[in-house]
């Protein structure tokens, strides 16, 4: 029995020690072989994220950090939130519905930003990370400031038609006011904006007004988000707008479901 025993924890060991050796050359085969260098690190924050290797089709579900190679893509979905760390201590925080693209360039790394919006969380050595958006490139920086500029020149969170409230077509008992609807709604005035940022980004100095028809459930939820009606082409636009609504959450109250229209004028 004796000698079995040590038979089975020599056998684990030379299974350990296999192993060991196995991540140890496919670590210095990755940081030796040319092509192979990870330029990034994908963490899952929230929600769904995807990395989409280079050649690939199949999306990988990315279920807690991974390394990203030159070419690979970084997608979160609609309720997804990740971040991208590099090596320079540059840290970018992706938000939903964005998908980006990683590659290198002269021992510099771009960002190449194909739908949604990023944001610097922390500014690393400078010159090894850029930014790249409809042809232009900046350092995170930079691009920060590119977006405080469009920011800065936004109007307030207000009605298209001067209206100084939403209009709420049904609300009984305990229902909550169109005063208190929009005080939310305001509190929610950077997600709609950051659709508008992407907006002017594709369509520079492109303005109109929107009407938000949606429904309030008696638990605070947002449900039959649509656009009522708009003055954009834009079908992009639109669905971040609906989907901006649909994260929106009030207090829940007594009552009946309260069914309401949100004008907003984008100039």
């Amino acid at each position: 029995m004796a000698k079995n025993n040590k038979i089975i924890l020599s056998l684990i060991g030379i299974g350990l020690l296999s192993l060991a050796l196995s991540l140890f050359i496919s670590t210095q085969t990755e940081k030796q072989t040319p092509g192979l260098q990870s330029i990034a690190r994908a963490q899952l924050n929230l929600g769904k994220v995807f990395v989409l290797r280079k050649n690939l089709t199949k999306k990988e579900l990315l279920t807690r950090r991974t390394s990203i190679f030159p070419q690979d893509s970084v997608e979160t979905g609609v309720d997804g939130d990740a971040t991208l760390e590099f090596d320079s201590g540059d840290r970018l925080h992706l938000q939903e519905n964005t998908l980006v693209t990683l590659d290198n360039e002269n021992d510099r790394i771009v960002v190449i930003v194909k739908r949604g919006d990023l944001q610097m969380e922390n500014q690393g050595r400078e010159g090894f990370v850029f930014i790249s958006r409809d042809g232009k490139r900046w350092s995170p920086a930079e691009y920060e400031a590119s977006k405080k500029q469009v920011s800065d020149s936004l109007p307030d969170v207000a009605p298209a038609t001067g209206e100084t409230q939403p209009q709420a077509t049904s609300t009984i008992g305990s229902g909550l006011s169109p005063e208190f609807i929009q005080d939310v709604l305001r509190t929610h005035r950077p997600s709609f904006f950051r659709c508008y940022t992407q907006l002017l980004q594709k369509t520079p100095g492109v303005v109109g007004t929107v009407s938000i028809s949606f429904t309030i459930e008696r638990t605070g939820k947002v449900s039959q988000a649509d656009i009522s009606s708009t003055t954009f082409a834009d079908t992009s636009f639109k669905k971040c707008l609906i989907e901006a609504v649909r994260r929106v959450e009030f207090k829940s109250f007594d009552g009946a479901p309260i069914a309401t229209t949100f004008p907003i004028r984008f100039e």
